[in-house]
C-alpha cells in the first residue's frame, strides 16, 4: 500500500489556480456586489434593485441571473459578506490583546464593532436595521457567518467570567435565558460550554452596542451637542459595569 501523504505535505501541495472563466465569474460577482453596495449607500437597503445594478453595469437585467437567482439571493450574499466583515474586525481587534487583559479585550470588541459600523453604515443597516419587506434570510446560509462575531463576544465574556474579571454576583444582568436547544448544541460543537448567565450578559451588552449604533448611525443623536465619542465611552463604561466588571478597573468615561 502506498504511503499516505503527511499533513505537512498536504499543506505544501500547490493550490489549484482558478480558471480564466472562474476568475471572470468571481470578478463579475464582485462588481455586482460593488454596485449593490453603492445603491444601499445612496438609498438604504430597501433601494436594492437588480434592474438598477444592471443599468449601472451596462448589461441586461437577464444577464445578472447567471450570477444570482434573484434579488433575495443577492441580499443574502451581501448579508454573508457583512457578517464576515464584522467578524473579521472584532476577531482581529480582540486577538491583538493579551488573553488576560479582559477589560481591554471587551473594550476592543465593542470599539471595533463600532468602528466597523461607522465605516460601513449601509452594511450595518442591512443586517441590523429595519427588515426588508418580503425578505427572509436563509439560516442555512447566513447563520454560520452571523455567528462569527457573536462567538468572539461569547468567548471574551466567558473568559472574563472564568478569570473573575466579570463577577456574576456583581452583574446586573441576572435573568436566566431559556436558550434554544439547537443553538446550545451548536455552541457545544464549537467548544462553547456556556453558563446561561454568560449568554445573558453577552446579549445584554450586545443590545447596548447595537442600540447606541442604531441611534448614532440613523441620526437620532442630533439633539445632543456632546461629542458622540464621549457619549459612546459613557455607554461603554455603563455597559461594562452592568456586565459585572469592577468599576475600579475601568477607564473613566
Amino acid at each position: 500500500m502506498p504511503d499516505m501523504p503527511s499533513a505537512e505535505a498536504a499543506k505544501s501541495a500547490p493550490q489549484r489556480v482558478p480558471s480564466r472563466r472562474e476568475r471572470f465569474r468571481q470578478a463579475t460577482i464582485d462588481e455586482i456586489k460593488m454596485y449593490a453596495r453603492e445603491q444601499m449607500a445612496a438609498g438604504g437597503p430597501a433601494s436594492l434593485s437588480l434592474r438598477a445594478v444592471a443599468r449601472d453595469m451596462n448589461i441586461t437585467p437577464s444577464a445578472l441571473y447567471r450570477y444570482f437567482s434573484g434579488i433575495d439571493d443577492l441580499i443574502t450574499a451581501l448579508c454573508v459578506d457583512a457578517y464576515h466583515a464584522v467578524g473579521d474586525a472584532v476577531g482581529a481587534a480582540v486577538g491583538e490583546l493579551p488573553e488576560d487583559d479582559h477589560v481591554g479585550r471587551w473594550r476592543a470588541y465593542a470599539n471595533s464593532f463600532r468602528g466597523w459600523a461607522l465605516a460601513n453604515p449601509s452594511d450595518f443597516a442591512l443586517i441590523y436595521g429595519t427588515p426588508l419587506p418580503g425578505y427572509k434570510a436563509p439560516p442555512e446560509i447566513t447563520q454560520a457567518a452571523a455567528f462569527r462575531y457573536l462567538s468572539v463576544a461569547l468567548r471574551t465574556v466567558a473568559s472574563a467570567v472564568a478569570a473573575g474579571a466579570i463577577d456574576l454576583e456583581r452583574s446586573l444582568l441576572t435573568y436566566t435565558p431559556d436558550l434554544d436547544p439547537d443553538l446550545v448544541a451548536h455552541w457545544d460543537k464549537l467548544g462553547l460550554h456556556l453558563d446561561p448567565q454568560v449568554a445573558a450578559i453577552t446579549a445584554g451588552a450586545q443590545v447596548t452596542v447595537q442600540g447606541h449604533l442604531t441611534l448614532e448611525l440613523f441620526g437620532h443623536f442630533n439633539w445632543l451637542r456632546n461629542d458622540i465619542d464621549h457619549v459612546w465611552e459613557g455607554h461603554l463604561r455603563a455597559m461594562m459595569i452592568a456586565m459585572g466588571f469592577d468599576p475600579q478597573e475601568l477607564p473613566a468615561a
